[in-house]
This record gives C-alpha cells, structure tokens and sequence, in this order.
C-alpha cells in the first residue's frame, strides 16, 4: 500500500504529535508513506492552499490520500477525480472550534481563514467527497455530525516509549503535586484555565495537606498564585520529568476519549482524575483504572479525597492505569479497525 499524508506545517500540540505518531505506526506495518507538507507557519492558510494545489498532482500515484489536521484541502478534488480514495482524520469538535475562531479569533485574517477552512470542511461533508473518517472518539465524529463511514482510532503510546520514561515518584509527605495540560484549542469538551483554578481553589478549604497545581497553558503567561502556578509548555524531557514527579494528572477532556498526555502519565504510573459528562460515561472502557466524576463538584471531593488519602490510593491507581495503558492503548491493541478501514478502501 502506497499513502499519502498530507500534513499542514501549522500543525501544534496533540495534532503534531498525533501525525508523527501515526506515520511510524503506518511504516511499522510495512506501508510505504509519502509525507507532503504544505504551507509555512508565516501565512499558514494561503501557503497552504497554494502549496496544496501545486503538489496535487503527486497523489494520483497513490493508492490512498489520508488528511491530518482535519480539513480537507482542495488537492482532494483532484485525488478524488484521479480515482484516489481519500480519508480523513478528525481531530476534535471541529466545526464548533472553527466557528469560535470566526467570532472571536484576532483580527480579520484569522476570521476569514477559520470561515475558509469551515467552507471547505462543510462543502466536503455536504458532496461526500471524503470515503473515510478518521475519529478518536465516537464522540469526535457525532460533533462533526460524521455518522457513516467512519472509523474510530484511540489515542496511543507504543511500547518501546515507555522504557525510558521514569517510573513515577514516591509520593511526597510535603507537599502533593498535581498537573495537568489545557489545549490551544477552544472547545466546550475541554475544562479551561479558569476551571481550574476554580477547582484547585475550592480543594484548597478542603483538604490538610499542602498541594500545587501546574497548569501548562499553551495559551496563557506565566503566572503564580496561591497553590497555582501556570507556565508555558516546556521541551518534552522537562515536559516528562515533570508528568513522572506528580502525584496526580488532571484530563480536562469531558467526553470518553483520554488524550496523549493522559497515557504518557499512566504509563509513567501517575494516578489520572477525570471527569466525564453522564452523556459519554457508559462508553469508558477505564472506569477501574482513573478517578472518574460524572460532575464538577464530584470531580473537586474526589481530588480532595484523594489528597487526604494519597498514601491509600495512589499505588492502586499507579498500578491500574499503567496496566490499562499497556493492554489497550498501545499501537497494536487500536490499530486493527483502522488498518482493516484503510486495506478496504485503497483496494
């Protein structure tokens, strides 16, 4: 099989991490993968575009054309004529961020380029030029109001990554420390920064042991106040030194999927809080594994407990959610739909 990823370069965060993820997970399998790049981070949507139509007529010489970044640029109307089958990957709630992005994004030229990019997502959809979407989670799919041909592919890790991660600490008697990751995305699935100072806040008059909260905010400055110390994301060995030394990692993510960042801490053995609305909570395949609220203010008693008790369950859930990563959320255990979507369609 001969595939072509087609990879903005103003991809950042999960996105980056999910494209290069997802190329070794294809070459593993022996797949031969042309990675075209298109665009610059200057103007990332004019670039894009243009570089996108000069290198369009490279894809008729592959037997599939797969879209990272969740939108599918105009080169696929040339694939799609060619006799290309094209897939492409979604990556969050795409049409209600794009639409946020039209409302309050800065200055005019980013309007019009989260205007563009709808347009050519919603035109897409509407003349079912795409074969196959690529979801992380069901819940992905039905908020881009994706409900056919689709497949879903969970957030991974692969096994020789976890090697050289740290174990995670002993728990410290001093103090408690806590991490978590907001986004650069605006999404209503996300808990923001303001949650969670919020939470950290309420937990503060709940609790007798003296904890901080590290908020990484790709999005916000530097700041520090009372338990709450918001920084900017840092390189990815500080990044996991950080995520081993924590006795707790907060998912802002609400509905069922876990996050890349969320793996790394459970395969490092750090215990993971999370809440999930009532709407997506029978479809976890980890309610054992992670301290899980159905609401806010479950989320802050369990937190609060947590600290209070962390000597009695932080071993229980290091434990649990390291065996929950290693049996089904490698590669191998989620690669099987995806791999078997792809065969079907580039046939």
């Amino acid at each position: 099989m001969n595939i072509a990823l087609i990879v903005p370069s103003s991809i950042i965060g999960g996105v980056a991490t999910l494209f290069h993820n997802l190329y070794r997970g294809l070459v593993n399998e022996g797949i031969h993968v042309d990675v075209i790049r298109l665009g610059d981070r200057k103007f990332p949507l004019l670039s894009t575009i243009y570089c996108d139509v000069l290198k369009a007529k490279h894809l008729r010489d592959h037997n599939l054309t797969l879209y990272i970044g969740s939108i599918p640029w105009p080169s696929h109307i040339t694939a799609k004529l060619s006799g290309v089958p094209i897939a492409l990957f979604l990556h969050g709630y795409v049409y209600y961020e794009l639409f946020h992005g039209i409302l309050y994004g800065a200055g005019p030229r980013n309007k019009i380029g989260a205007a563009i990019t709808a347009t050519m997502l919603k035109a897409a959809t509407s003349l079912n030029t795409i074969d196959l979407y690529v979801c992380p989670s069901l819940a992905v799919c039905e908020a881009n109001k994706i409900s056919d041909r689709f497949v879903l592919l969970s957030s991974w890790i692969f096994p020789d990554e976890l090697k050289p991660l740290k174990t995670a600490l002993d728990v410290r008697k001093d103090m408690i420390r806590i991490v978590t990751y907001t986004s650069y995305a605006d999404s209503p699935r996300l808990l923001n920064t303001s949650h969670l100072v919020a939470l950290a806040r309420t937990v503060g008059h709940m609790v007798n042991q003296k904890f901080e909260l590290i908020i990484i905010d790709p999005k916000g400055p530097t700041s520090f106040f009372g338990p709450v110390k918001i920084v900017r994301p840092m390189p990815r060995q500080e990044f996991l030194s950080l995520l081993a030394s924590a006795d707790l990692y907060i998912e802002t993510n609400i509905d069922e999927e876990l996050r890349q960042v969320v793996l790394e801490a459970m395969a490092m053995g750090t215990p993971v809080a999370k809440l999930t609305h009532w709407r997506y909570w029978d479809r976890q395949d980890y309610k054992e594994d992670l301290i899980l609220a159905r609401s806010f203010k479950e989320l802050v008693e369990k937190i609060a407990e947590y600290i209070n008790n962390v000597e009695h369950y932080y071993h229980y859930y290091s434990k649990r959610g390291r065996e929950f990563v290693l049996s089904k959320r490698t590669w191998d255990a989620v690669k099987g739909p995806f791999l078997a979507a792809l065969k079907t369609l580039s046939r």
